[in-house]
């Protein structure tokens, strides 16, 4: 991927880019962030039992983004085209795509970086509405991009980018388990990015979150498989969004000047990158639905914990464990020469 985002940054040099739900904001989050929880929740009856989603995902009011542009509308709609139904929720609740509305979707008043005591009442609301919550989608994200050390300018940044990326997906699955657990029945989804395979110059803190959600995820389902529950961390690679609308993007704000060149290079491959992004987020979605289903692109297969969605992510991870298998080759006997 970041082959391609060099190659396009000779073209084109200003702006930022957003793939999949994602936002990249290249101006790092204030001291209060101004973020709305976007969750939708959905009712499917498949094979002999009733399943709700609660998706997650985010609007940033400092940049106007909203749900339109990500895939959180388009998995609430490919939800509700298989006849699931859809309970759509927002901080601020009128910012809700009227279009899920005219769809049949149910709404609620959330924010996923409320208190975990709040958190915890949604299920209950949710569960008043269809019964029980069975699939907990967790697509809540943005990236700030900035070097690592520029974002200690302002620490509360770093608080920030984990707090929406990892702490707001984690609290929220916590609120939703015991319920579950009760049932003895539900599925967990993350979704994650091929971001989290390898680090990024310019988007570090991001990348140590979707590292993060991986590890979460996997261990997660550990625990929770021996209960009858299952967990996937989704990770998907570019896909194209509106993200890079006029209007939805703002420039990078150096704070170091030693790191200018190096970030400056990573935000404009980003933004020359708009519209070129292999992806079909309408293709994702549908993909992420036959899991939460287990039928049509995924029938009858052994669904992996954690799996890569694109062809650009299926590259990176490829090249990495390559990679890491000749560092294992080359050096293990230095590595094994630490045993007793």
């Amino acid at each position: 991927m970041e082959e391609h985002i060099r190659r396009a940054a000779a073209d084109r040099p200003t702006g930022i880019l957003s793939s999949y739900s994602y936002q990249i904001s290249t101006n790092y989050l204030p001291t209060r962030a101004p973020l709305n929880g976007i969750q939708a929740a959905s009712m499917t009856h498949h094979r002999n039992h009733v399943s709700t989603w609660l998706l997650i995902y985010f609007k940033k009011q400092l940049l106007t983004f909203t749900h339109r542009s990500g895939i959180g509308k388009e998995l609430s709609l490919a939800a509700l085209k298989r006849g699931d139904k859809v309970i759509a929720t927002a901080r601020n609740i009128t910012k809700i795509d009227p279009v899920l509305k005219s769809q049949g979707s149910d709404t609620l008043q959330l924010d996923v970086t409320d208190s975990f005591e709040n958190l915890k009442t949604i299920d209950t609301k949710a569960t008043a509405i269809h019964g029980r919550v069975n699939v907990l989608v967790n697509n809540a994200g943005y990236i700030a991009v900035g070097g690592v050390e520029e974002a200690t300018c302002v620490p509360e940044e770093t608080y920030q980018q984990f707090n929406t990326n990892v702490f707001g997906s984690l609290n929220v699955s916590r609120a939703f388990l015991p319920e579950m657990r009760q049932r003895k029945s539900g599925t967990i989804i993350f979704i994650g990015s091929v971001g989290g395979w390898r680090g990024m110059a310019g988007a570090g803190l991001y990348s140590a979150t979707k590292h993060a959600i991986r590890g979460l995820a996997e261990s997660l389902n550990l625990e929770v498989s021996p209960l009858g529950l299952k967990v996937h961390c989704i990770e998907p690679g570019y896909f194209r969004t509106a993200f890079l609308t006029p209007g939805n993007r703002s420039s990078y704000e150096p704070r170091i000047s030693d790191y200018n060149a190096i970030i400056k290079g990573t935000h404009d491959g980003l933004v020359a990158y708009k519209g070129k992004q292999p992806g079909d987020r309408e293709q994702l979605v549908e993909v992420v639905v036959d899991i939460a289903h287990g039928e049509g692109t995924v029938a009858g297969r052994d669904i992996p914990v954690t799996l890569v969605l694109g062809s650009d992510a299926w590259n990176v991870v490829k090249e990495q464990l390559t990679t890491r298998g000749k560092v294992l080759d080359e050096w293990k006997s230095v590595i094994e020469s630490t045993d007793f």
